[in-house]
């Protein structure tokens, strides 16, 4: 369980303020705002890349610097070093989080066979985000926080990336943090949806 309390993050603005909150292991939660308003700056909170004005965070009673390898968020594609190849990054998260998942059946099945060795720099956007989608699954995180992880994927790619995301948070036990642009798209499969305004989080009934 990913437990938040009494969770205040300041950046330039106010961006949340005294959020207490669990979420649970075997759920999708939809987390719902207008752009600017601090989806993002809420993730890098809960993976440290940003400093808390206060409150406390715990992964399974523990910090994230304890739980790291529990733990999978990777922003954007603008992260990557265009001269590795998508195969290398792979690897790299596989080794990382000591995971025991087969690369080739996610390059399979993300379709990545033409390109995944290939320097990143000849990438699409819609084959970078693939390459992202690909390693969330490759860690084996128990943890998976995805921030617009549908950007630059077709209607189908879309479909097929939302299915996966239902049947790993049933049958692996995944706790899943969403944000997206596709909020239709998203709560069909989302157990709980969350809307950050007004630096509040708020479950909607």
């Amino acid at each position: 369980m990913l437990t938040i309390k009494k969770l205040t993050l300041v950046t330039r603005i106010p961006i949340l303020n005294d959020f207490n909150y669990q979420f649970e292991k075997g759920n999708i939660y939809l987390i719902s705002a207008v752009n600017g308003s601090g989806k993002t700056t809420f993730f890098r909170a809960l993976t440290n890349l940003i400093r808390r004005k206060h409150g406390n965070i715990s992964f399974d009673g523990k910090p994230f610097e304890k739980e790291k390898r529990a733990v999978f968020f990777y922003e954007t594609p603008d992260w990557m070093d265009g001269n590795l190849s998508g195969l290398d990054y792979l690897k790299f998260v596989q080794k990382q989080w000591q995971s025991s998942h087969d690369l080739n059946d996610e390059i399979n099945f993300w379709k990545m066979d033409d390109y995944i060795k290939l320097p990143i720099k000849k990438y699409s956007l819609g084959m970078k985000q693939r390459l992202v989608i690909a390693m969330y699954f490759c860690s084996n995180a128990t943890y998976l926080i995805m921030d617009e992880i549908s950007n630059g994927l077709d209607e189908e790619s879309r479909k097929q990336l939302y299915k996966r995301i239902k049947e790993t948070a049933v049958k692996e036990k995944k706790c899943i943090i969403i944000s997206s642009h596709y909020k239709s798209d998203v709560a069909t499969i989302a157990n709980h949806i969350l809307h950050l305004e007004n630096q509040k989080l708020t479950e909607e009934s």
